[in-house]
Protein backbone atom coordinates (compact mmCIF):
# COMPACT_ATOMS: atom_id res chain seq x y z
CA UNK A 1 0.00 0.00 0.00
CA UNK A 2 1.25 3.46 -0.80
CA UNK A 3 2.29 5.05 2.06
CA UNK A 4 0.99 9.22 2.00
CA UNK A 5 3.94 11.49 3.04
CA UNK A 6 2.61 13.75 6.58
CA UNK A 7 3.94 16.19 7.97
CA UNK A 8 4.33 14.48 11.27
CA UNK A 9 2.91 13.81 14.84
CA UNK A 10 3.86 10.19 15.14
CA UNK A 11 4.90 9.96 11.11
CA UNK A 12 7.85 10.52 9.39
CA UNK A 13 8.55 14.08 8.59
CA UNK A 14 8.75 15.24 5.11
CA UNK A 15 10.68 17.79 3.24
CA UNK A 16 8.79 19.86 0.79
CA UNK A 17 11.04 18.11 -2.65
CA UNK A 18 9.84 14.84 -0.97
CA UNK A 19 6.37 16.33 -0.97
CA UNK A 20 6.38 17.91 -4.60
CA UNK A 21 8.29 14.64 -6.40
CA UNK A 22 5.12 12.42 -4.38
CA UNK A 23 2.44 14.55 -5.88
CA UNK A 24 3.33 16.65 -8.93
CA UNK A 25 2.34 13.76 -11.59
CA UNK A 26 -0.71 13.63 -9.43
CA UNK A 27 -1.65 17.32 -9.19
CA UNK A 28 -0.57 17.41 -13.42
CA UNK A 29 -3.00 14.79 -14.23
CA UNK A 30 -6.14 15.99 -11.68
CA UNK A 31 -5.28 19.70 -13.71
CA UNK A 32 -5.45 18.34 -17.30
CA UNK A 33 -8.77 16.65 -16.06
CA UNK A 34 -10.46 20.39 -15.63
CA UNK A 35 -8.06 22.12 -18.14
CA UNK A 36 -7.75 20.19 -20.80
CA UNK A 37 -4.75 21.45 -21.96
CA UNK A 38 -0.99 20.76 -20.96
CA UNK A 39 0.49 23.81 -20.91
CA UNK A 40 -2.07 24.76 -18.39
CA UNK A 41 -1.83 22.12 -16.52
CA UNK A 42 1.55 22.63 -15.86
CA UNK A 43 1.41 26.14 -14.84
CA UNK A 44 -1.21 25.03 -12.13
CA UNK A 45 1.18 22.56 -10.87
CA UNK A 46 4.05 25.03 -10.33
CA UNK A 47 1.33 27.61 -8.87
CA UNK A 48 0.24 24.69 -6.54
CA UNK A 49 3.40 24.36 -5.44
CA UNK A 50 4.84 27.93 -5.22
CA UNK A 51 1.48 28.55 -2.83
CA UNK A 52 2.67 25.20 -0.80
CA UNK A 53 5.97 26.55 -0.71
CA UNK A 54 5.49 29.84 0.54
CA UNK A 55 3.48 28.58 3.14
CA UNK A 56 5.38 25.36 4.03
CA UNK A 57 6.44 26.29 7.02
CA UNK A 58 2.67 27.45 8.25
CA UNK A 59 1.49 23.87 7.47
CA UNK A 60 -0.46 21.94 9.94
CA UNK A 61 1.02 19.03 10.99
CA UNK A 62 -1.77 17.23 12.04
CA UNK A 63 -4.21 18.35 8.47
CA UNK A 64 -4.18 15.92 5.78
CA UNK A 65 -1.49 16.91 3.21
CA UNK A 66 -3.38 15.30 0.32
CA UNK A 67 -6.30 17.19 0.58
CA UNK A 68 -4.55 20.21 1.65
CA UNK A 69 -2.89 19.54 -2.05
CA UNK A 70 -5.87 18.73 -4.02
CA UNK A 71 -7.85 21.43 -3.09
CA UNK A 72 -5.43 23.97 -3.77
CA UNK A 73 -4.78 23.07 -6.92
CA UNK A 74 -8.66 22.78 -7.78
CA UNK A 75 -8.87 26.39 -6.53
CA UNK A 76 -5.84 27.57 -9.27
CA UNK A 77 -7.38 25.24 -12.07
CA UNK A 78 -11.12 27.34 -11.03
CA UNK A 79 -9.22 30.64 -11.13
CA UNK A 80 -7.26 29.87 -14.57
CA UNK A 81 -11.31 28.85 -15.95
CA UNK A 82 -12.11 31.91 -14.46
CA UNK A 83 -9.32 34.19 -16.09
CA UNK A 84 -9.61 32.87 -19.81
CA UNK A 85 -13.94 32.82 -19.60
CA UNK A 86 -14.09 29.39 -21.27
CA UNK A 87 -17.62 28.71 -22.40
CA UNK A 88 -17.57 25.01 -22.36
CA UNK A 89 -18.63 23.09 -25.32
CA UNK A 90 -20.48 19.46 -25.24
CA UNK A 91 -16.50 18.13 -25.90
CA UNK A 92 -15.65 19.58 -21.88
CA UNK A 93 -15.37 17.26 -19.74
CA UNK A 94 -17.63 19.10 -17.45
CA UNK A 95 -20.53 17.89 -20.02
CA UNK A 96 -19.70 14.50 -20.49
CA UNK A 97 -21.65 11.80 -17.92
CA UNK A 98 -21.61 8.54 -17.35
CA UNK A 99 -23.37 6.22 -19.94
CA UNK A 100 -23.24 8.99 -22.74
CA UNK A 101 -21.74 9.01 -25.32
CA UNK A 102 -19.69 11.66 -27.34
CA UNK A 103 -22.46 12.46 -29.28
CA UNK A 104 -21.01 16.15 -30.28
CA UNK A 105 -20.01 14.35 -33.55
CA UNK A 106 -20.58 15.57 -37.00
CA UNK A 107 -23.89 13.64 -37.47
CA UNK A 108 -25.74 15.15 -34.57
CA UNK A 109 -28.77 16.57 -35.58
CA UNK A 110 -29.06 20.73 -34.11
CA UNK A 111 -32.32 19.39 -32.34
CA UNK A 112 -30.30 16.62 -30.82
CA UNK A 113 -27.78 19.00 -29.97
CA UNK A 114 -29.56 21.34 -28.11
CA UNK A 115 -31.24 18.01 -25.93
CA UNK A 116 -28.16 17.03 -24.85
CA UNK A 117 -26.94 20.63 -23.85
CA UNK A 118 -30.33 20.78 -21.96
CA UNK A 119 -29.74 17.61 -20.04
CA UNK A 120 -26.37 18.24 -19.30
CA UNK A 121 -27.18 21.84 -17.71
CA UNK A 122 -30.03 19.87 -15.66
CA UNK A 123 -27.91 17.26 -14.14
CA UNK A 124 -25.39 19.95 -13.07
CA UNK A 125 -28.31 22.00 -11.80
CA UNK A 126 -29.72 18.50 -9.97
CA UNK A 127 -25.96 17.93 -8.91
CA UNK A 128 -25.97 21.22 -7.30
CA UNK A 129 -28.99 20.67 -4.99
CA UNK A 130 -27.83 17.11 -3.73
CA UNK A 131 -26.17 16.86 -0.32
CA UNK A 132 -22.23 18.73 0.28
CA UNK A 133 -20.84 15.01 1.06
CA UNK A 134 -22.74 13.62 -2.09
CA UNK A 135 -22.54 16.56 -4.39
CA UNK A 136 -18.44 16.60 -4.12
CA UNK A 137 -17.58 13.11 -5.17
CA UNK A 138 -20.52 12.99 -7.33
CA UNK A 139 -19.00 15.77 -9.40
CA UNK A 140 -15.83 14.79 -9.15
CA UNK A 141 -16.47 11.11 -10.75
CA UNK A 142 -19.19 12.28 -13.06
CA UNK A 143 -17.69 15.75 -14.01
CA UNK A 144 -14.72 16.01 -13.58
CA UNK A 145 -14.16 12.29 -14.66
CA UNK A 146 -12.13 11.55 -11.93
CA UNK A 147 -11.29 7.83 -11.32
CA UNK A 148 -12.71 6.46 -7.61
CA UNK A 149 -8.80 6.45 -6.47
CA UNK A 150 -8.38 9.74 -7.31
CA UNK A 151 -10.91 10.69 -5.19
CA UNK A 152 -9.96 8.18 -2.12
CA UNK A 153 -6.74 10.63 -2.13
CA UNK A 154 -8.61 13.75 -2.87
CA UNK A 155 -11.03 13.54 -0.49
CA UNK A 156 -8.36 11.57 2.59
CA UNK A 157 -11.61 9.06 2.56
CA UNK A 158 -11.57 5.10 2.13
CA UNK A 159 -12.94 3.07 -0.85
CA UNK A 160 -15.90 2.14 0.66
CA UNK A 161 -16.82 5.76 1.59
CA UNK A 162 -16.65 7.30 -2.08
CA UNK A 163 -18.58 4.06 -3.49
CA UNK A 164 -21.70 4.53 -0.64
CA UNK A 165 -21.71 8.09 -1.62
CA UNK A 166 -21.17 8.00 -5.20
CA UNK A 167 -24.32 5.30 -5.32
CA UNK A 168 -26.30 7.04 -2.71
CA UNK A 169 -26.06 10.11 -4.76
CA UNK A 170 -26.68 8.84 -7.93
CA UNK A 171 -30.05 7.71 -6.33
CA UNK A 172 -30.41 11.12 -5.05
CA UNK A 173 -30.31 12.29 -8.60
CA UNK A 174 -32.40 10.46 -10.42
CA UNK A 175 -35.02 10.85 -7.64
CA UNK A 176 -34.07 14.74 -8.72
CA UNK A 177 -34.54 14.09 -12.57
CA UNK A 178 -37.36 12.60 -12.27
CA UNK A 179 -39.82 14.88 -10.71
CA UNK A 180 -38.12 17.73 -12.87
Amino acid sequence: MDMQPTMGRGMPVISYEQLFEHYKDKVNSFAWKILRSKMDSEEAVQETFLKLYVNFERLDPAGSVSSLIFTTAKNICIDMLRKRKTKLSLNHPMMKHEGWEDQAGDGMHPEEAMLVKEASEDLLVAIRKLPKAYRLMVYQRYVLDLSMEEIVEINNVKMNTVKSRLKRGRDMLKKTLEKG
